[in-house]
């Protein structure tokens, strides 16, 4: 009787370290921020398809979520994502949300995980050679205002396609919070 239970112990603590590394590598895993990376143009903004109600929202930490666009409390999915550039594909890990709606099919696999596929993503980047803090108020309005779409295929049962295009709302990634101080000290 020791030697089974020990035996299932052990098998039930290598079983819980697999799933912890498996879900870590979501949890703890950030897109890229390399230029011209698909990540990088991916996480710059939130995408929108108000023809079919839609906005994604991929954070620079790995956050993701899905919600609809004219009402953001319904969400339709809230997690973590991971961006394989290569197969043009997006996967996402579910978090148990009690206020998500799970009337929408996201095509999940093992009840918390889902892949969208994207394609055609094409975002301008005017000025990506300089720094946000050397750019003039027009240059940074054109950043901001550059246009971005792309189209995110879901892996659900009726392969759902959503048009979006990006509402840029990321001005840089280097985290130099006091930019806006120095320009305006020298003005």
């Amino acid at each position: 009787m020791k030697k089974f239970i020990s035996g299932f112990l052990g098998i039930l603590f290598v079983l819980i370290v697999i799933c912890g590394v498996f879900v870590c590598t979501y949890v703890f895993n950030e897109p890229s921020h390399d230029k011209n990376s698909d990540s990088r143009k991916l996480i710059l903004g939130y995408w929108t398809d108000e023809k079919h109600d839609m906005r994604f929202y991929f954070d620079q930490s790995g956050e993701f979520k899905m919600v609809k666009a004219s009402d953001e409390e319904h969400i339709y999915a809230q997690g973590y994502f991971k961006i394989n550039e290569s197969t043009s594909k997006i996967k996402v890990m579910i978090m148990p949300n009690k206020e998500r709606d799970e009337s929408y099919d996201l095509g999940e696999k093992l009840g918390m995980f889902a892949e969208i596929t994207y394609k055609n993503l094409e975002a301008e980047e005017p000025y990506s050679d300089k720094g946000w803090t050397f750019l003039t108020d027009r240059q940074r309005q054109e950043i901001m205002e550059a246009p971005a779409s792309c189209k995110f295929i879901m892996s659900n049962a009726d392969e759902n396609v959503y048009n979006c295009e990006r509402t840029r709302t990321v001005k840089e990634f280097n985290g130099d919070e006091k930019a806006e101080d120095r320009i305006d000290k020298t003005k």
